[in-house]
């Protein structure tokens, strides 16, 4: 279970920090039959099937949103800078 939920905000904040759009819906329908398929294929039980989808889709929605943050936290830090100059003079 606690691989799944590293390996998701893992994939959530890179997500976040590559796409603009929103594209967590089918990456939690394919992550969810994954899931799903490989839990059957391992025997596990309906209810830790159905948990373990719940911890994929929540902590990959909380890594998007911390992805998109930081990114928009590193644009906004460059942006703020002003050019340096070759003549010592600043422009602005």
């Amino acid at each position: 279970m606690s691989t799944v939920a590293v390996f998701s905000l893992l994939i959530g904040s890179l997500l976040g920090g590559r796409f603009r759009i929103f594209i967590l819906p089918p990456v939690i329908v394919v992550g969810a039959a994954i899931l799903g398929a490989g839990s059957t294929w391992q025997g596990h039980d309906s209810a830790r099937t159905v948990v373990t989808i719940l911890v994929f889709a929540a902590v990959l929605q909380l890594g998007y949103f911390c992805g998109a943050a930081l990114v928009r936290a590193r644009a906004s830090a460059y942006r703020g800078k002003a050019a340096p100059s070759f003549d010592g003079r600043s422009f602005g």
